[in-house]
């Protein structure tokens, strides 16, 4: 499964300030969400480690949640109904295990981005401060993801990404909306090793090492 991003182009216009491209992004750092506010579409910078207000122990704050139990779990029921984002990356990264060591491979579009479904919540403390945090929704790999890792980040078409978006969507209409997305993933390669520290920058952390792997019309 990722837990590692490519997030180096403003999704909006304007974007939150101090925000900085990332081509390799873990959790714990900073990233750009889209939401909804007041029927308008909002980029914000958020920490990516869901944090509950009501969380006591921060180490355990989750950066992944599984669509087939974000109804059954406590932290994430009242996000899946009233805080959900979309989280745009140009891509992610994928480490697949090849004898003693791991390969990072990069999967992406052949040309756009991808949206990323999300949930936010808010850390608000005593004095009146507060953080916005959110957390990285996954499902059952198929298509190209799957010859690489039994999990995948849920990406939405645009479609889906207005659904998703929208505070009128019936909430048993989520599950079904997140499970039967598509990968949107149309290419992948391997990449340079050097990316599975997370203090590794630059775009060459997104240049291929080695042939590049495309999605086949017609097939997985």
């Amino acid at each position: 499964m990722s837990g590692r991003l490519a997030q180096f182009r403003a999704p909006l216009p304007e974007v939150p300030e101090h925000w900085q491209p990332s081509w390799n992004l873990s959790p714990g750092q900073q990233l750009l969400i889209l939401r909804k506010i007041d029927n308008r579409v909002e980029c914000a910078r958020v920490l990516w480690n869901l944090t509950p207000g009501w969380l006591k122990d921060l180490s355990r704050a989750p950066f992944t949640a599984k669509a087939e139990f974000l109804h059954d779990k406590a932290m994430f029921r009242e996000p899946l109904v009233q805080r959900r984002c979309l989280i745009p990356v140009e891509g992610y990264y994928v480490w697949q295990q090849q004898g003693r060591r791991k390969q990072p491979w990069y999967l992406r579009r052949e040309q756009d981005s991808l949206a990323l479904a999300g949930l936010w919540d808010r850390y608000q403390l005593e004095d009146g401060t507060f953080w916005d945090s959110c957390v990285l929704i996954t499902a059952p790999a198929k298509g190209l993801p799957a010859r690489l890792t039994d999990r995948m980040p849920v990406a939405l078409n645009q479609a889906e990404q207005a659904i998703w978006l929208a505070h009128a969507t019936a909430p048993r209409a989520l599950q079904p909306l997140l499970l039967n997305a598509e990968p949107q993933v149309q290419l992948m390669y391997p990449v340079n090793p050097a990316v599975s520290n997370p203090a590794t920058q630059g775009p060459h952390c997104t240049s291929p090492t080695g042939h590049p792997v495309r999605l086949t019309p017609g097939t997985d």
